[in-house]
């Protein structure tokens, strides 16, 4: 068992390969608004006024974020400080395209993958590209944040998964189908819209990720889509960033069995080998987001949780974990509750670990 003292939770947590299953800074580097490299602090929520920052409210989401989380996004939560100070071994760094770049999103998608790949290269002594699990040990054995690329939601693809193979050769190893719109893929989460799952296309995709050796991701794929994936997959697959307490639009029903099938997506997920990353956002505090590792772990096992902060801005952020920098305070809680340190390690980033490494090699 872990010794119950903050000191050893520390010492534990500096010693594990901790990843994070899912960061949208991305779009702020690739819009110039912030490099990796630079310790940025933001106004804090209860202190701004946002007047004068109003935007025009997305269309096609049935999320409804403040003006201030519009404004500011997720800067000042994650970058290369925070990335060291919170023991960070590897963060999956997603490309999503929104509603403003909707009309151009294979444009979009390269302008963000330049970014990435710009980041790596201006941070050489802090930064790698991961494109292997090897790469992640690597990482860990020289002190620096490797990251992996993603996609949240398939827009860019179009029509033409020879597409795939392209962003797989500028280093795109994860993806999920949708965010919360219906695409050429499959139907995502649109909340109170009746959903369907994968289209012809989406079934291709999920066969040539496979051969590929591609990360599929379920997070905001509709409940059809995700029986399909679980179905079809011929390899472990991962909700980058989920619930299973019903933070506000994040439902996802990941406990509740299924009539039709005998078996909740958790008990399904687990029989895939796969791993549901526990989300920060919209969490009150550290140990709600550790009531999630415990509730997946009570239905799936301790080798199929790990981490997904999903940060959108600090008027969002749990007490106790505003940042990336305060992932410690998850181990601590953990050790507080006395998981093992085999557990902990797990969800910190082994259980993630074991996928990449089976998936990507």
């Amino acid at each position: 068992m872990a010794e119950h003292s903050p000191r050893a939770a520390l010492e534990l947590h500096r010693r594990a390969i901790v990843i994070d299953g899912h960061s949208d800074i991305l779009s702020a580097v690739a819009d110039g608004r912030v490099r990796l490299k630079e310790r940025v602090t933001v106004e804090p929520p209860e202190t701004w006024q946002g007047a004068a920052y109003v935007r025009v409210p997305a269309h096609g989401t049935p999320y409804s974020p403040s003006p201030y989380s519009v404004w500011f996004e997720c800067i000042g939560q994650y970058d290369i400080p925070r990335f060291q100070e919170g023991g960070v071994t590897a963060e999956v760094m997603a490309i999503f395209v929104d509603e403003a770049n909707r009309h151009r999103p294979l444009e979009r998608a390269l302008d963000m993958v330049a970014a990435f790949h710009r980041e790596i290269e201006s941070n050489p002594e802090t930064l790698l590209l991961a494109t292997t699990a090897a790469d992640i040990r690597r990482a860990k054995a020289e002190g620096k944040t490797a990251l992996l690329l993603s996609f949240e939601g398939g827009e860019p693809l179009g029509w033409d998964l020879n597409l795939l193979d392209i962003f797989y050769r500028l280093g795109l190893r994860m993806i999920s189908l949708t965010h919360s719109r219906r695409n050429a893929l499959a139907d995502g989460t649109q909340l109170g819209i009746q959903t369907g799952g994968l289209t012809y296309l989406g079934r291709d995709l999920i066969r040539r990720m496979n051969e590929l050796g591609m990360v599929i991701d379920l997070a905001h794929l509709s409940d059809a889509g995700v029986w399909e994936v679980l179905e079809l997959s011929q390899a472990p697959v991962i909700f980058s960033h989920t619930t299973v307490s019903g933070a506000p639009g994040y439902k996802t029903g990941l406990a509740e069995p299924d009539p039709r099938r005998g078996r909740s997506k958790l008990h399904a997920l687990a029989e895939n080998g796969g791993v549901a990353c526990v989300i920060f956002v919209e969490q009150p505090d550290v140990r709600a987001i550790v009531d999630d590792i415990e509730t997946v772990i009570q239905h799936a096992g301790d080798d199929h949780v790990g981490l997904g902060s999903d940060f959108v801005s600090l008027a969002h952020a749990p007490k106790g974990l505003e940042d990336i920098s305060r992932l410690p305070a998850v181990t601590e809680e953990m050790v507080r509750r006395g998981y093992s340190d085999e557990t902990i390690l797990k969800v910190l980033g082994g259980n993630l670990l074991r996928v990449f490494g089976e998936v990507l090699g």
